[in-house]
């Protein structure tokens, strides 16, 4: 009579454990899904930046290879004036405060 009723006290117990370990590989699934997705994602992200880092180097050696040809010097000062807002010497620059 008393190996059943230790029988008994085992069981509540029991049963916690197996749904703490059931709880347990759920959530650890669901983790590992999670991060797959995640790698998943980051791989795709990182091809990306990798072509547009490539388009980059390219467009890098076109130019490069322009500029050193020096043909074209008009190209150099269309450059420097658009985009560094460079400007001659004896230029005077006027910028219109009002806006429009």
């Amino acid at each position: 009579m008393k190996q059943k009723k230790a029988k008994a006290k085992k069981r509540p117990g029991n049963r916690l454990v197996r749904l703490g370990v059931v709880i347990f590989a759920v959530y650890s699934g669901f983790t590992i899904l999670q991060l797959q997705a995640d790698v998943r994602a980051r791989r795709t992200e990182l091809a990306e930046l990798q072509q547009k880092c490539e388009q980059q180097r390219i467009e890098n050696k076109e130019l490069e290879l322009r500029l050193s040809a020096g043909d074209d010097a008009d190209y150099i000062v269309r450059t420097a004036r658009e985009r560094l807002d460079f400007v001659y010497p004896y230029e005077k620059v006027f910028i219109n405060a009002s806006g429009s």
